[in-house]
């Protein structure tokens, strides 16, 4: 079923590897750039178990459709385009979202030749303006969710998906801590993780994790999409004299660990296949 904002043109695309000692992947040809709508900076969206306004669109999205959305709709958004071609979901609520729609028939695996031009426009646009929500918004949403309670179903998701955003956990105790995964609270990662906590995560979000590891020891990334992930988060600092020693005992476990997760769903994702998928997003 998480980032510098972008707006305007999406980012081009990064040919070498993230994690080290990866050869060098082929080079994927640089999208036309598409003008990109900017979130508003004042914009605190509320969060609604039923939104009113579409989820897909088959003409290329504007701004007017984005503006006020809270993650979670934004993200529901990103990953109709997938459902309608069959796109299989690992996260739960994603999954379970889209096995409620009578039109969705889940395949084995993701088909991307059958998303027309305008959906690998509009998947484009969404993931650039997710990227683009400004910090402050983002604080300000989890202030007035964690206010007023945040006892729905789409609170809760919608205050890990801000986790995930904000690079720290924002939920309070609406979620407990052996629920959390480390992409949310990336404090777990100091201790060693368990199968369950890494079980609903999909390729892109195991890439991410397995270079959080690295990222907590300061390591800098040759990856674009990586380097622009970390540089949002609060604890991260590029150590230019970063070596693997750095990793400690739990680190190398950990990281074998997400290793195995990945080569269960078909490996770890690469820099090509993340830019080929629109902004290093695939569907979750």
């Amino acid at each position: 079923m998480l980032l510098l904002r972008l707006s305007g043109a999406v980012f081009g695309v990064a040919l070498v590897l993230a994690c080290a000692g990866s050869t060098p992947e082929p080079a994927v040809p640089v999208p036309a750039a598409i003008a990109t709508p900017t979130p508003p900076v004042a914009a605190v969206p509320a969060v609604s178990a039923a939104p009113e306004r579409a989820l897909y669109y088959d003409r290329v999205i504007t701004s007017a459709d984005l503006d006020g959305r809270p993650l979670r709709e934004l993200s529901l958004l990103r990953n109709t385009i997938f459902a309608r071609v069959g796109n299989p979901f690992v996260k739960p609520w994603l999954n379970d979202y889209f096995l409620a729609q009578p039109w969705y028939v889940p395949g084995q695996t993701q088909d991307l030749s059958r998303l027309t031009e305008v959906d690998r426009q509009n998947v484009t646009i969404l993931a650039a303006y997710e990227r683009a929500v400004p910090r402050v918004v983002l604080l300000a949403q989890r202030s007035a969710l964690l206010d007023r309670g945040a006892t729905s179903k789409e609170d809760k998701i919608e205050l890990r998906l801000l986790s995930e955003a904000l690079g720290e956990w924002s939920g309070g105790d609406t979620v407990a801590v052996a629920d959390r995964n480390p992409l949310e609270d990336p404090s777990l990662l100091g201790a060693q993780l368990s199968v369950d906590q890494i079980d609903e995560m999909s390729r892109r979000d195991l890439r991410l994790l397995r270079n959080s590891i690295y990222a907590r020891h300061g390591r800098p990334f040759k990856s674009l999409a990586l380097q622009q992930y970390f540089a949002e988060k609060p604890w991260y600092k590029a150590d230019y004299a970063f070596t693997e020693a750095m990793l400690t005992e739990v680190d190398k476990r950990n990281i074998k660990l997400v290793q195995s997760m990945e080569d269960r769903l078909g490996g770890p994702m690469k820099e090509w296949e993340a830019q080929r998928e629109e902004g290093w997003f695939e569907g979750a």
